[in-house]
C-alpha cells in the first residue's frame, strides 16, 4: 500500500466512516463503502497522483458508490 493511502487511512478513517453512516443510516455499509474508496485510492493515486485533499476525495467516492 502506498504510504500516502496508509497516511489517508489512518488520518481520514473513522471521519469518513461516521460521515458515511450519518449519510446511509447503516453502519455495515458505510465500512463497506469506505473500504472500497480506499481500493480505489490504491488503484488511482499512484497512477493519477495524490489529491489535493484526499480525505474529501475518499469521502466523494465512497459515497458515489
Amino acid at each position: 500500500m502506498s504510504q500516502a493511502v496508509a497516511a489517508a487511512y489512518a488520518e481520514e478513517w473513522g471521519r469518513i466512516v461516521a460521515s458515511l453512516i450519518r449519510f446511509t443510516g447503516d453502519w455495515d455499509l458505510a465500512e463497506e463503502c469506505a473500504q472500497d474508496a480506499f481500493a480505489r485510492a490504491v488503484e488511482r493515486w499512484p497512477r493519477d497522483g495524490v489529491p489535493r485533499r484526499p480525505g474529501a476525495w475518499l469521502t466523494t467516492t465512497a459515497r458515489n458508490r
